[in-house]
């Protein structure tokens, strides 16, 4: 199957004519496209260079430039990639999982019939470039040849056994290039590779459970990743069991951690390590060492592998003296071709005529490494000359950074340094500011530098200072630049809140776990985690660290829903202790004041009339785009939370196709082609919403009106988690539609803002909101309240706004995908995973997303008049979750249980290694039995009962849309029809595996 595919992709490719010794982009995630890629542009004598479809669009533009291809190879999913570095003329795609793909070329890989690859590569011919860090700024391609990979491959058949035993898991990304042997050492020597499905999360536990499920024999980790594994490894007795396949783990990329490895080797003495070097100009590695797992002292990088040399010289090129130290050579079959376009003329100052005869080859590799050899011939790495670093395994030219923040029109100079040691570094950024009266702040340098590199190469923090200091060379001083950063933090944070002491026992024990994880003497309950330097890999640690100190189970996701000891505090407890304190804060929140305006009389339209659109990826976003897209055709502005254009377009493409939503599919690309729809990556929550001033001006020159979806939805989060984005955003809008002239703003709210104060009685009038202290518990409601408030408060200063109130919406009528929020879309589908039903009271109000999305649309584009105010927008019609379970029960034939059973059918079934992630979310909502009680709990009864079914339906709403009760049946039975596809067992979502 995988030879035929690449055959097809082959034959494709070279309808764009001879390919021999061409670079084709191969635009792909993770997945099997990765192999069926590389493979078919390796049968047409070209070489492959992966690209990222979610690096930045500058960098995607750079890269497309530098290339110059005459013909792409992408996954269907990066299309919006594809035109971002102008190659929509250029490109091949890959048939998609689902079988729908389209070409410019209007073939695909599917139905082109090749029967033949027509180029045999020749040892010498390019086989693959891959993008580094540059030191000027821009990244370079280096070119490596067939013969480099084809030796490092057989010498891991004679050091390691044949491939045809190993099962590898390619636990690498494909633009990184150690996933090449992952893939290709096992495929081209009869063996087997895992390809994990991942979303870019890093996920140790899934990892674990993968190894043991498809008998995983070898794989590699980073180093410092490794260290989060093992302490993972040594907290979970059942992830140790499950890695009983696994023989053998490579690391490279960082220096070893010779605890790490004792540790592993008490847990797992049938794991062997094996230590790897080498960059990626030369074949991925040419220097190897198999780990004494007793280790002591520094682990050496090794010795070279076959048909290869590594070299220690001087700045004469002159072999040192064993125990000295020099900078590391190599040569042989690993040297590359050198650098794309030789940038900067770096080809003659990394490859360097070989003066040693007795080494094969014209050239050396000069890494730039400082290393000694050991009286045992082995190599141990001693650091660098230059400015290159590793930070979690990726190689990064800190020029290139310090271009980047450099460029921001706030900055005066920028440099950045590293600190922490091997396995737990982190980036920081260092500028001076260009005015002394307007400081960049941290957080729009980092989202400027996020939107302009990859997101292993943005810096964990940036420290913003006068200036930055100088040696008496004139250049910057890192030293000095350590120990700004460092007294940086011994000050505690950059944002200038007053710091706290713990004030009680749980406080207390979340603070010491932050001093031991962090290595800090002293933290501020109210500073968060990532200003003291914390990463994703630290609060992994903080995870086991806690649970230690705890001596219970303590989650990752409880600690990133909040990023503050206080608020971890709070989330450990499960109490509702700081209650008094965020309505506080939510009370000054309401109290904001927009910018006022006087609306100029008659004012016109401006001439491209566009609405602005904001969480077009959501479930009732993706519905209004669509509406948009097919049946009002208005020039639409989407907002989304991007760091690039393709990536913001593959956001959407995904939303569209997620909910089936196929007409508006289809017409996305061509209204993007017409200019008619244009996609802009901000920040809903960011000052001028995350756009550059030039496109902010723009957008505020062609606005018609707003309609914003875009929220952050979390049951389980506080109003603090949901403050910046749906308090914050609605600010921003705020600010957007007074610059505009008083533009409309059209903005979702839920009926869930009245607590339960409000429920005993019917709501009549849509204007009227409840007072603070009667709001609903939830973060979500809390936050939506405010921002109606600050709507309430635009309207008295000029800014016209109409507010959705939305109860239960339901899966469109005829497609039937549901919400993935919705809590009572989990409990029906639940139902059916489980195999059960049980006695409840609770009821809802169906209102299908397909009738919400046209109502909105209509009067956001002026089709249909309504005055600023509330809106209840809801069918009348109320069902029974019994109803529906006596529906669910007749097809299905459920079995009838008590609460409590339904509630251990779904605990167990979210506790398996490879568990449905619906049924784990709701596990973490679902509320205890009563006791002896075989009904659902009153707690349930709140949580699945819609608010709606005490208010009354809108005044302000058309009477047809306010009689209609057939789609409310129609909603129902759509998304009935889609569970009746669910099966009742309950079992782990298969990877793939070639």
């Amino acid at each position: 199957m995988l030879d035929h595919e690449s055959n097809l992709a082959a034959g494709l490719l070279l309808a764009a004519g001879d390919l021999r010794g061409r670079l084709i982009p191969l635009l792909v995630g993770d997945g099997p496209d990765f192999p069926v890629g590389l493979l078919g542009i390796i049968k047409t004598g070209a070489a492959f260079v992966p690209v990222d479809p979610t690096w930045p669009v500058e960098r995607l533009r750079a890269l497309g430039r530098d290339l110059d291809p005459r013909v792409a190879l992408a996954s269907p999913a990066a299309s919006g990639v594809v035109e971002a570095m102008g190659l929509a003329s250029r490109v091949v795609y890959l048939d998609s999982p689902n079988g729908a793909s389209t070409t410019n070329l209007n073939r695909t890989v599917a139905d082109h019939d090749s029967g033949q690859t027509r180029t045999r590569p020749e040892p010498f011919d390019l086989i693959y470039g891959y993008y580094t860090s540059g030191s000027t700024g821009l990244p370079k391609c280096a070119l490596n040849r067939h013969r480099g990979l084809v030796n490092r491959l057989t010498a891991m058949s004679r050091l390691f056994g044949h491939g045809s035993t190993q099962i590898t898991l390619q636990n690498s990304r494909p633009t990184f290039d150690s996933a090449i042997w992952q893939v290709l050492w096992p495929l081209t020597t009869g063996g087997q590779v895992v390809l994990p499905d991942r979303d870019g999360i890093l996920d140790l536990e899934q990892t674990a459970y993968i190894i043991g499920r498809y008998t995983v024999t070898m794989t590699d980790f980073v180093p410092s990743v490794l260290a989060a594994f093992v302490s993972l490894l040594e907290s979970r007795a059942e992830l140790r069991d499950a890695l009983r396949s696994l023989s053998r783990i490579l690391i490279g990329g960082e220096p070893a951690n010779p605890p790490v490895v004792r540790r592993l080797h008490r847990m797992l003495p049938h794991v062997r390590l094996t230590n790897t070097y080498g960059p990626t100009e030369c074949s991925i590695g040419s220097i190897f060492h198999d780990i004494d797992p007793g280790v002591n002292g520094k682990i050496p990088l090794g010795r070279a592998i076959d048909n290869t040399a590594a070299l220690v010289l001087d700045d004469e090129k002159r072999p040192v003296q064993r125990g000295q130290t020099g900078e590391i050579y190599l040569g042989g079959e690993c040297v590359g071709a050198g650098y794309l376009n030789n940038p900067e003329g770096r080809n003659s100052q990394a490859f360097v005529p070989n003066p040693f005869h007795e080494v094969a080859g014209e050239l050396l590799y000069r890494t730039g490494d400082l290393a000694y050899i050991d009286h045992a011939d082995l190599i141990y790495f001693v650091g660098r000359r230059d400015d290159q670093v590793k930070v979690g395994g990726v190689r990064i030219e800190l020029g290139e950074v310090d271009a980047v923040l450099g460029s921001h029109p706030l900055v005066g100079a920028a440099a950045s340094v590293v600190l922490g040691d091997a396995g737990d570094v982190s980036l920081v950024g260092c500028v001076s500011s260009r005015l002394t009266d307007r400081p960049p702040k941290e957080v729009e340098l980092r989202d400027y530098a996020a939107a302009r590199l990859p997101a292993e190469m943005v810096p964990h923090r940036i420290v913003v200072t006068d200036v930055l200091p100088m040696n008496r060379n004139g250049k910057i001083d890192r030293q000095a630049l350590v120990a700004l950063v460092n007294a940086a933090q011994s000050l505690g944070h950059a944002r200038g809140e007053d710091e706290h002491a713990p004030t009680d026992p749980t406080e207390l024990v979340v603070t010491a776990a932050w001093c031991a994880v962090l290595g800090r003497e002293y933290v501020s309950v109210n500073v968060p985690f990532a200003d003291y330097g914390g990463t994703s890999l630290t609060v992994f640690r903080l995870t086991i660290e806690l649970r230690a100190r705890l001596g219970g189970l303590v989650r990752p996701r409880d600690l990133l829903a909040s990023n503050t000891v206080r608020g971890q505090a709070a989330r450990i407890r499960g109490d509702r202790s700081d209650r008094d304190m965020e309505l506080a804060q939510l009370i000054r929140d309401a109290a904001w004041r927009p910018p006022r305006i006087v609306p100029a009389v008659g004012r016109a339209l401006p001439s491209e009339d566009r609405v602005l659109l904001t969480g077009a990826t959501g479930f009732i976003g993706a519905h209004f785009l669509a509406e948009l897209l097919t049946a009002d055709h208005s020039g639409v502005v989407c907002l989304v939370r991007a760091r690039s254009v393709a990536g913001a377009i593959e956001r959407l493409r995904a939303a569209l196709r997620h909910y089936r939503l196929a007409a508006a599919d289809e017409e996305l690309t061509e209204a993007i082609n017409s200019g008619r729809l244009v996609v802009e990556p901000g920040l809903l929550e960011s000052e001028s919403l995350g756009l550059p001033s030039g496109r902010y001006e723009w957008l505020k020159s062609t606005l018609r009106c707003v309609v914003h979806a875009g929220a952050a939805v979390n049951l389980l989060a506080d109003y603090d988690m949901h403050r910046s984005a749906n308090v914050g955003g609605t600010r921003e809008l705020l600010r957007l539609a007074a610059a505009s002239g008083g533009r409309r703003l059209h903005v979702l709210s839920t009926l869930s803002i009245f607590g339960a104060a409000y429920k005993t009685s019917r709501i009549a009038r849509e204007r009227e909101l409840p007072a603070a202290d009667g709001l609903a518990d939830d973060g979500y409601s809390r936050s939506k309240y405010v921002a109606e408030r600050l709507l309430e408060t635009g309207r008295r200063y000029g800014i016209s706004s109409v507010v959705y109130r939305l109860g239960e919406v339901w899966p469109h009528r005829r497609l039937g995908i549901a919400n993935p929020t919705s809590f009572a879309h989990a409990v029906l589908y639940a139902c059916v995973r489980t195999g059960c039903v049980f006695e409840t009271s609770s009821t809802t109000v169906i209102t299908p997303v397909d009738d919400v999305a046209r109502l909105v649309i209509a009067t956001a584009t002026d089709r249909l008049s309504v005055p600023d105010g509330a809106i209840h927008l809801l069918h009348p019609a109320t069902l029974s979750l019994q109803q529906m379970f006596t529906i669910l029960a007749g097809n299905r034939r459920l079995e009838p249980v008590g609460y409590g059973e339904f509630r251990r059918r779904v605990d167990t079934l979210a506790q398996l290694p490879q568990p449905d992630v619906r049924l784990v979310r709701l596990n973490l909502l679902l509320p205890p039995p009563d006791n002896g009680a075989d009904a659902a709990p009153t707690q349930f009864d709140k949580l699945f009962s819609s608010d709606s079914a005490n208010v009354e339906v809108s005044a302000l709403m058309p009477r047809a849309w306010r009689t209609r009760r057939r789609g409310a049946v129609e909603a129902l039975a759509g998304y009935l029809r889609e569970l009746s596809a669910v099966p009742s067992a309950a079992l782990p979502l298969p990877q793939q595996t070639l």
